[in-house]
């Protein structure tokens, strides 16, 4: 009984599902968020900076791409994350629900898998003509992929998989594109482990695509290091790494793992007796000061040995991990380092948004932020700046450690 009750309703629900894909529009999906955000903060103060025909003409333009796009149907996420970063405001999100991915099948049955491009191209005979051309890798070199120009459309570059050690992706396959703008500025779709697309400003130097982290080959022989990657998988860790340095791993600040966090500080306190101290809140995204407060207390506390704190962030530290670093910054024995942070800090912290819109495009969902912090808006989108800046050619914990070494 239970298979044919649920034969008949898988088929209706992926008819379902393609149904809405044939009929799917963009462009009234655009103006369905383009009207929510409105009730932004970030908005309205958009509107004071620039006038309100700015983004009016804006939209205009984007929609005009969106008619132009011949896979405008796959592409239509990041052409309205487009439109929301106009207001430079980090918490304004559109995202699809991962949940609903269970498998590896469910991928590949996806209308966004099936819209992803293949290009077949010839591997041993790789001609590159325009400086933004070339193999790159990503990161975690995962992906290599040659990037060309689109012999289609003009001023249009694609990021095609020459191999790839994600199983959710084929060689041949379009993994980004990248649409020329002014100068060396480009606007970058990129499509994630399965296949949605995200909006990207991206600005090619050093043979570095910046705004994401995609790498020439032969740039990253010489930065080697992948600052997001820590020395453990646990959210919170502690290492002696010599009778004076102790080292403390904060990976997050939920407010749900709260008394987690709680009880690992409990037990931490007490080991800290190093005259040294290097906190590592790379990759946490945030949550809240409840979750920091007993960490942060104690560091600023007579209890407290380190006579040398360092901490370490990097691209991937938001929101409340960054007012975490504003609020242990302002002990004089504290020295930040690494690369700017994420930039969540103006709007939207410690938000959870009432309003949510979900699009008639694969049921896309979008928070509009509701508060704004406008002592932090200086940090908004750029983030917070290290005292010292890491490079990518020697690991981070060592570069911390020679610079306390000599620099005492």
């Amino acid at each position: 009984m239970k298979i044919r009750f649920i034969i008949p309703f898988l088929t209706i629900f992926l008819a379902t599902i393609f149904s809405k894909a044939q009929t799917c529009n963009c462009i009234a999906d655009l103006d369905q968020i383009a009207k929510a955000v409105k009730k932004a903060p970030s908005y309205k103060d958009g509107v004071k900076e620039n006038g309100e025909t700015f983004f009016e003409t804006e939209l205009e333009k984007i929609k005009t791409q969106i008619e132009a796009d011949p896979q405008q149907t796959k592409n239509c996420s990041a052409y309205i994350q487009k439109y929301l970063k106009l207001f430079k405001d980090k918490h304004l999100s559109l995202y699809m629900d991962y949940s609903k991915i269970k498998s590896q099948k469910d991928v590949f049955d996806s209308e966004q898998y099936k819209q992803t491009q293949f290009v077949k191209i010839d591997t041993n005979n790789l001609n590159f003509a325009d400086v933004i051309e070339g193999i790159y890798v990503d990161v975690y070199q995962y992906y290599k992929v040659a990037v060309i120009k689109d012999p289609t459309i003009v001023n249009q570059y694609l990021g095609i998989i020459l191999t790839t050690r994600n199983g959710l992706w084929k060689n041949g396959q379009v993994k980004f594109v990248l649409k020329k703008n002014e100068g060396d500025n480009y606007d970058g779709f990129f499509y994630d482990d399965v296949h949605f697309a995200k909006y990207n400003q991206v600005t090619y130097t050093d043979q570095k695509l910046l705004g994401v982290e995609w790498i020439k080959q032969e740039r990253k022989k010489l930065e080697p290091i992948n600052p997001f990657i820590v020395p453990t998988k646990k959210k919170w860790d502690y290492q002696k790494l010599d009778a004076e340095t102790d080292y403390v791993y904060l990976g997050t600040f939920s407010g749900m793992l709260a008394y987690e966090s709680d009880t690992f500080y409990r037990e931490l306190i007490p080991k800290l007796k190093g005259k040294r101290l290097i906190i590592d809140v790379r990759n946490n995204t945030g949550g809240g000061e409840r979750s920091y407060n007993m960490f942060l207390n104690f560091v600023n506390s007579n209890l407290c040995a380190a006579k040398e704190i360092a901490l370490i962030q990097n691209t991937a530290t938001a929101s409340a991990g960054e007012h975490f670093i504003l609020a242990i910054r302002k002990n004089p024995l504290v020295k930040t380092f690494g690369e700017n942070s994420a930039g969540f800090m103006g709007y939207g912290y410690g938000n959870r948004s009432s309003i949510t819109v979900k699009t008639a495009c694969f049921n896309y969902i979008s928070e509009i932020t509701e508060n704004k912090y406008p002592a932090f808006k200086m940090y908004e989108t750029v983030g917070i700046p290290p005292d010292v800046k890491l490079l990518r050619d020697n690991e981070w914990i060592k570069q911390v450690i020679a610079y306390l070494d000599t620099n005492k």
